[in-house]
C-alpha cells in the first residue's frame, strides 16, 4: 500500500512538474519543437480552431471515408492532448487527426520548424532512400556522409524509429500508401533535425553506418548553420522547371518539374521548343518525366497534355467549390475582384464564367459543382502521335496525378517508375495556408476538389507504373538516374 501512494504521488508531482513548465504560445523563431511544452488548453484551442476551419472551407472532407471518420478522428487526438505535449508531439496529433481525410492538400509541412524560421540554427541535412527494407545514404550536405552507405543509427535513434515518425507526419491522396512511404523516406532527415537541431551552440551527431565494402562505421559529423544549407541548395538547383534533352536512339525526353512556373508564357515557349524538336528529329519515342512534380497550375499541365492528346479527348473535370473567405475567389484582390465581377456581369448568363459568377453569389458555406469540358490547345496546334511514355513516382502530386490519369484514360502509353500520389479519381487542390494561433502551426487546407466526369465512383486506388523502376545501392554510390539507366539497357 505505501509503494502505491508513493507512486500515486510521484506521478502527481511528475504531471504538476509538466504543467508547471508547459506555455500557452510557442515561438519559433526562439524555441525548438522538440523542447518546448504546450499545455492542454492550448492545444485544444487550436485543435478546435483547426477543426473548425476545415468543416467550414474543405469542400468534402469524407469524400475517403465515411461521414463520421473527421468527428471521430477529433475526438480522438482531443483525448490525446490532456496532458502537456511538446510540439513535435502535438504536430503528430495534427496529423495523425487530418490523416481521416486522406487528403495530400490537407496536412502540415515538417520542414516549417526546421530551417525557415532562423537561419543560424544547426542542422544535419541529409536523405535516405529505402531499398529493399534497408536505408542507404542518398545525399547529404556534410561529405562525411558516406553516399550509398547502409544508415543504421544517428545518435540515440535507429532509422526505423525515424522511419516511424516520418510515416506519422506523411499524409496520402486516397490509398496511396506506397507513395506515402516513398515521401516519408524523405522526411527522416528532417524528423531527426526537428528532434535534435540546437538553436546557435555547436553539436555533432554521431553515426553508424555500414560502409560500401561491409564494414560497420562510427562516424562523428558536425552540424551546419541552415543558411549555409540553403545557401548551397540555392546555387545548386536547376534553374528551369522544364529541361528537355535527346538520346543516342532518338528519344525525346521532357522533364518538368513543377506546374507552378514562374511564368506562364515561358512555361509554354520551353514546351513548345520541345515538341517542335521533337517533330523536327522525327522522334521515334517521348518520355515525360513528371518525378518530384509537386503539381501546381491545371493550365501549365493541360498545355503539356494538349501535345499529346491523340484522341483530341475534351478535359471534362468536376470543380466542387465551397465558398469561404479561403476560396480561389475570396483570395483574389479587390481590384481582381472587381475585374471578375464586371467581366461576369458583361456576358451574364453565358459562358463558364457566369457559372463560377454564380458560385462566387453564394453565402459561405455552400457548396457548388461546375463543370469545366474543353480540349486543351497548344500554340503549335501540333499534337505528337508517335509513342509516348510516362515517368513517375512518389512525389508526383496534385496536377501531376491529374495528367497521369488522362495519359492512362486515353491509353496513351506505358508508365514507368513508382506509384503517384493519387489515383484515377483526380485530386484535392488549391490548398490555403491556416496558422494556428498557439502552436504557430502552418496547417495547409484544400478548397477544391478535381474529379474527372467519367469517374462515377471514388477511386481510392493510385495510379501505378507498368514497369517499375527502382534505384539500386549501385545507383546511390555512383550517383545514376535510375530511368536512364533502364532507358540504356531497354534500347540496347
Amino acid at each position: 500500500m505505501r509503494s502505491l501512494t508513493s507512486f500515486t504521488f510521484i506521478f502527481l508531482f511528475w504531471t504538476f512538474s509538466l504543467s508547471q513548465n508547459c506555455q500557452s504560445d510557442f515561438k519559433p523563431k526562439k524555441e525548438l519543437a522538440a523542447q518546448t511544452y504546450l499545455c492542454p488548453d492550448a492545444m485544444q484551442a487550436d485543435l478546435a480552431q483547426l477543426h473548425k476551419h476545415i468543416l467550414e472551407t474543405h469542400p468534402n472532407p469524407t469524400y475517403y471515408g465515411n461521414i463520421d471518420d473527421l468527428s471521430v478522428a477529433y475526438q480522438a487526438a482531443k483525448n490525446k492532448i490532456l496532458h502537456p505535449l511538446t510540439v513535435f508531439d502535438f504536430i503528430l496529433v495534427v496529423n495523425n487527426y487530418l490523416y481521416a481525410l486522406k487528403d495530400s492538400h490537407t496536412g502540415i509541412n515538417p520542414k516549417q520548424f526546421l530551417y525557415s524560421v532562423n537561419g543560424k540554427r544547426k542542422v544535419l541535412p541529409f536523405f535516405v532512400e529505402n531499398i529493399d527494407d534497408k536505408f542507404f545514404i542518398s545525399s547529404a550536405y556534410h561529405s562525411d556522409f558516406m553516399i550509398g552507405a547502409e544508415l543504421l543509427q544517428i545518435d540515440t535513434f535507429k532509422v526505423e524509429q525515424l522511419y516511424q515518425y516520418a510515416l506519422d507526419l506523411s499524409l496520402t491522396e486516397g490509398n496511396a500508401t506506397s507513395a506515402q512511404k516513398e515521401v516519408a523516406c524523405e522526411y527522416i532527415g528532417i524528423v531527426y533535425n526537428l528532434l535534435s537541431m540546437s538553436l546557435k551552440e555547436p553539436k555533432s551527431a554521431q553515426i553508424k553506418m555500414v560502409s560500401t565494402t561491409g564494414d560497420t562505421l562510427l562516424t562523428n559529423i558536425d552540424f551546419s548553420a541552415s543558411w549555409r544549407y540553403f545557401l548551397a541548395g540555392m546555387l545548386s538547383a536547376q534553374a528551369d522547371e522544364v529541361r528537355y534533352s535527346f538520346d543516342q536512339n532518338n528519344n525525346g525526353i521532357l522533364v518538368v518539374e513543377s506546374f507552378q512556373p514562374l511564368s506562364l508564357s515561358v512555361f509554354k515557349r520551353k514546351i513548345d521548343a520541345f515538341f517542335e524538336e521533337v517533330e523536327a528529329n522525327n522522334c521515334t519515342s517521348v518520355y515525360i518525366d513528371l518525378r518530384n512534380n509537386l503539381g501546381g497550375l491545371l493550365r501549365a499541365e493541360e498545355y503539356l497534355f494538349s501535345y499529346i492528346n491523340t484522341k483530341q479527348i475534351a478535359i471534362k473535370t468536376n470543380y466542387l467549390y465551397k465558398r469561404s473567405d479561403y476560396d480561389r475567389f475570396a483570395q483574389l484582390s479587390p481590384m481582381q475582384q472587381m475585374q471578375f465581377e464586371n467581366q461576369a456581369k458583361s456576358v451574364y448568363p453565358n459562358g463558364l464564367i457566369s457559372k463560377e459568377y454564380d458560385f462566387y453569389k453564394l453565402p459561405k458555406g455552400a457548396t457548388h459543382t461546375i463543370l469545366y469540358d474543353y480540349i486543351p490547345e497548344n500554340n503549335r496546334n501540333y499534337v505528337y502521335k508517335g509513342q509516348c511514355q510516362l515517368v513517375l513516382n512518389g512525389n508526383s502530386m496534385s496536377a501531376s496525378v491529374l495528367f497521369a490519369a488522362w495519359f492512362k484514360h486515353i491509353e496513351r502509353g506505358s508508365i514507368l517508375g513508382s506509384a503517384c500520389m493519387g489515383g484515377m479519381g483526380g485530386t484535392f487542390g488549391n490548398p490555403a495556408i491556416i496558422s494556428l494561433d498557439n502552436s504557430k502551426i502552418d496547417v495547409m487546407v484544400a478548397t477544391l476538389k478535381f474529379t474527372p466526369l467519367h469517374i462515377r465512383e471514388r477511386a481510392l486506388t493510385a495510379i501505378v507504373p507498368d514497369i517499375t523502376i527502382k534505384a539500386t545501392r549501385a545507383d546511390l554510390i555512383e550517383q545514376r538516374d535510375p530511368f536512364l539507366e533502364y532507358l540504356k539497357g531497354y534500347h540496347k
